[in-house]
């Protein structure tokens, strides 16, 4: 027995080809920023071990480093967190930030808003001629 299926209007084949599109440009977004946000978040931590090379680490040292590193994390668009941030005794420093990328659907759609959240963690150490 053959049931007949009412054909779909061509306004049907626009709003899934739009959405097929939106999904695929939203997923080149997120791939972007998975692959730039490590890099930019060791960018933020060498600016921090830079901030307080050679000083002593107190309370006031560990803030100074993570002003350096928010400093340098905000044009990229991370945010550096104090609870994701450490100053070790031997200057490295230890830092996660965090960045959504931007879409065009995945934040609309609130099931789906964390796939565009990306984070990252990086312990760096003072550049070699520094």
């Amino acid at each position: 027995m053959h049931i007949p299926v009412p054909p779909i209007r061509p306004i049907g084949y626009l709003l899934v080809a739009t959405a097929v599109l939106g999904f695929g440009i939203d997923a080149g977004s997120v791939a972007m920023t998975r692959l730039a946000v490590p890099d930019d978040v060791r960018e933020a931590g060498h600016a921090a071990v830079a901030a307080v090379e050679g000083m002593p680490v107190t309370r006031q040292t560990a803030s100074i480093a993570l002003e350096a590193a928010a400093r340098e994390a905000r044009p990229h668009g991370l945010k550096v967190k104090s609870k994701h941030f450490m100053l070790y005794q031997d200057g490295r420093v230890e830092l996660t930030a965090s960045r959504r990328a931007p879409t065009l659907l995945l934040d609309r759609i609130s099931v789906l808003r964390h796939y565009a959240a990306v984070k990252s963690t990086a312990t760096v150490t003072a550049l070699p001629l520094s």
